[in-house]
């Protein structure tokens, strides 16, 4: 959109007393700022963390694991079980968990054991009651 576009749309807010600002001019200003501001904030690394984190949860199997980790469930075979999904597509979603830093996978020997790597995060967004 271009900010002639904007300043037609701000002005049509502005008139029908929809807004709470007092000049087009000036919200133009802020919306540029803002547009800085968050075009600087996506090459963060907490930006791209967080975008990781959110494209971890937003999958039913994935928040499905999370809950059955944080409740006791250890093995990868658990998850498989629970979840009845073939051991590759685990894998697959316990990659992006742990890319995401939701979780942590610790090898001994053959075995793999799984636990929540940011418990406080993880019960932020989820209160899960057995």
């Amino acid at each position: 959109m271009s900010g002639s576009v904007l300043e037609e749309k701000l002005k049509d807010l502005l008139e029908e007393e929809l807004v709470s600002w007092k000049s087009v001019s000036d919200r133009v200003e802020e919306i540029k700022l803002l547009k800085k501001r968050l075009n600087l904030l996506t090459r963060q690394s907490q930006f791209i963390a967080l975008k990781k984190q959110i494209k971890a949860l937003n999958n039913e199997v994935r928040i499905q694991i999370l809950l059955a980790i944080s409740n006791g469930v250890t093995c990868p075979c658990e998850i498989e079980y629970i979840t009845n999904l073939a051991q590759a597509t685990v894998s697959h979603h316990l990659s992006l968990l742990e890319d995401a830093e939701l979780i942590t996978r610790t090898r001994e020997g053959k075995r793999t054991f799984l636990s929540i790597k940011n418990k406080a995060f993880l019960d932020s967004f989820i209160n899960f009651q057995n």
